[in-house]
């Protein structure tokens, strides 16, 4: 990656976010206080009814190709238009959005579903989201397809 861009680096700084390990920046900013039994949901393991965090990709930054085992929402909220791609299996064709470009400002994420992201090109030199996972997010959910992998 390319030396910080201080406009992002400024958020990062700013918004509190942390180095995610698919990529980017990221900081959970909200845990429903209700929480799910886990005979009621497929991991099988009780958590949070839903979660939320920030999620900033420099504009030479992207997310690896990962999945986790609940729907995940994404919301644009600042910076350049994200290109989202959701697949069956990492690097194979699936869906491409452009998230934040009109009339796309957020993308539902099928449980299971393999995803990555990276910023378009743009004035503002990253992407800033939302991510709202339901039922929950927990890393034990998460997966990643190996960085040596197809981009």
């Amino acid at each position: 990656m390319n030396a910080p861009n201080p406009a992002w680096a400024a958020l990062v700084e700013q918004l509190r976010l942390e180095p995610h390990p698919e990529g980017g920046f990221f900081r959970e900013t909200w845990k429903s206080a209700l929480r799910l039994p886990g005979e009621a949901l497929p991991q099988g393991r009780s958590r949070n009814a839903a979660t939320a965090i920030l999620f900033l990709l420099p504009a030479d930054a992207r997310s690896s190709w990962h999945r986790v085992a609940s729907d995940e929402l994404w919301l644009h909220q600042a910076g350049d238009p994200v290109l989202l791609q959701v697949a069956d299996a990492p690097g194979v064709p699936g869906e491409e959005f452009a998230l934040g470009r009109s009339p796309c400002y957020q993308v539902l994420v099928p449980a299971h579903r393999w995803q990555t992201a990276a910023p378009e090109a743009g004035p503002a030199g990253f992407a800033l989201v939302a991510c709202v996972v339901v039922p929950g997010f927990e890393f034990e959910d998460f997966e990643l397809a190996s960085r040596a992998g197809p981009e």
